[in-house]
């Protein structure tokens, strides 16, 4: 719910299109829930593929609702905006709602919540920022972010998409000042079908960026004509991190660019590939004028959230929980960064991989793929349980598959201890981080 948001019906109208059916009466909140209490409430009843929120008017209006965007007749007595499409009509509202606050879109196959959360960061030492929640980065999330702005100098905005034309209209509505693309990889292989419409569903970012377009420094990219001011960053890019280094729980390094070597960057990870995240928030905010010094401040304060290589110790064993999500390319990174951090301690990696998603016809092959990267980067031990288990074991020659993730926490705690580092990661859907809460749960 969006609260302290002051409008009129009829303001609500025009910006949307509509065509109001009651009294103009003054809102004071936004919701997309009938469920939430709120106060003089404008309850925007999307519809969905599973769900109606027309069926749920009148449990809006009990909760508070005075106004209602829909799609269909309503038979409350209830003032009410009629229009073609709920969700787009929310995306009007928040594009209306943005004013001066200038955005910085971010999308790509993995790297987006991070990079979302480094560059706040970072902003956050000179300038007031807003940005999105976790990872609310669909059509509804990107809306009620850009509504929650309260004359921020910046709104950070992570953007998603699971097919062609999602990311046109977020960058329509969000209209960045910054586009980010972090990497264009294989996740979603499976709904577009191709790396090339994965190419052009992230690319769809730039229809109405104005301003700067950062991205990988691959030829793919260096490749395309657009009208953005454009930076590369990454090897031979116009921004690159240099003398990458693990000491504990934090990596240093330097940054390359053309106004020459900035040196001492330190972020608290053990994920090598949020050095490249970091790289990204140095150039997003040296274009908007922030010192160099105050962008190591803000990388220093940076942690990881959530399931992103949160570091734990079990019984003494140092413990890489990466289970909010995993394409083939972070699973690459996540396997070589735990084998990194591992010799930095000295110690030996073990890895626990649960399935990938959304690779398509292909997915035994990338799941093999894994298996034999994690042989020739040093990994010691594999354990894996899920559909792909065998594919995982097949590439790396060895390793145990378990019928369930209580069985594999028994076995890592018999056959593991304080000379290893253990690396679990798998897709959300697996719920890989209860196999650490099994763990705990034999201490």
């Amino acid at each position: 719910m969006i609260e302290s948001i002051f409008y009129s019906a009829k303001e609500i109208e025009k910006a949307v299109s509509g065509r109001l059916e009651g009294d103009n009466v003054n809102i004071s909140s936004i919701t997309t829930s009938s469920k939430e209490k709120t106060d003089k409430g404008c309850f925007f009843a999307i519809k969905g593929e599973k769900f109606n929120g027309a069926d749920y008017v009148k449990e809006a209006i009990s909760n508070g609702a005075v106004l209602v965007v829909a799609q269909e007749k309503i038979a409350e007595d209830v003032s009410v905006i009629y229009v073609e499409n709920v969700a787009c009509a929310l995306g009007l509202l928040a594009k209306h709602h943005k004013g001066s606050t200038r955005v910085i879109g971010i999308t790509g196959s993995v790297g987006k919540t991070t990079t979302k959360e480094i560059i706040i960061s970072v902003l956050k030492e000179k300038y007031s920022v807003c940005g999105t929640r976790e990872n609310e980065n669909n059509e509804i999330g990107v809306a009620l972010t850009l509504l929650s702005i309260k004359n921020e100098d910046f709104c950070v905005v992570e953007m998603g998409m699971r097919g062609l034309g999602e990311i046109k209209w977020l960058s329509y509505i969000a209209e960045p000042y910054i586009a980010v693309i972090t990497n264009c990889g294989t996740a979603h292989l499976g709904r577009l079908g191709s790396r090339d419409n994965i190419f052009k569903a992230k690319t769809e970012i730039f229809e109405y960026t104005d301003g700067f377009a950062l991205m990988p420094s691959d030829e793919k990219f260096k490749a395309l004509k657009i009208p953005q001011k454009t930076v590369f960053v990454g090897e031979n890019g116009d921004i690159c991190a240099k003398n990458i280094t693990q000491k504990d729980n934090k990596i240093n390094f330097d940054i390359v660019c053309e106004a020459g070597v900035y040196e001492g960057f330190e972020i608290k990870t053990v994920a090598q590939h949020d050095v490249n995240n970091a790289s990204y928030a140095f150039a997003v905010c040296r274009i908007i004028g922030v010192d160099v010094e105050a962008i190591k401040k803000g990388l220093s304060k940076f942690e990881n959230v959530g399931l992103r290589q949160r570091l734990e110790h079990v019984e003494n064993i140092e413990v890489l929980v990466d289970c909010y999500n995993a394409s083939y390319e972070s699973m690459v990174s996540a396997v070589i960064s735990a084998v990194e951090y591992a010799k930095s301690k000295n110690k030996r990696c073990a890895v626990v991989l649960g399935d990938m998603q959304e690779l398509g016809e292909n997915d035994a092959d990338f799941h093999r793929e894994i298996g034999r990267i994690c042989k020739s980067c040093g990994v010691s031990k594999l354990y894996s349980a899920g559909e792909n288990a065998e594919m995982y074991l097949y590439g790396f020659e060895g390793g145990i598959v378990a019928k369930c993730k209580e069985d594999l926490a028994r076995i890592i705690l018999k056959e593991l201890n304080e000379e290893y580092v253990l690396l679990v990661k798998a897709s959300r859907k697996c719920q890989f981080e209860k196999i650490v809460e099994f763990m705990r749960a034999r201490e």
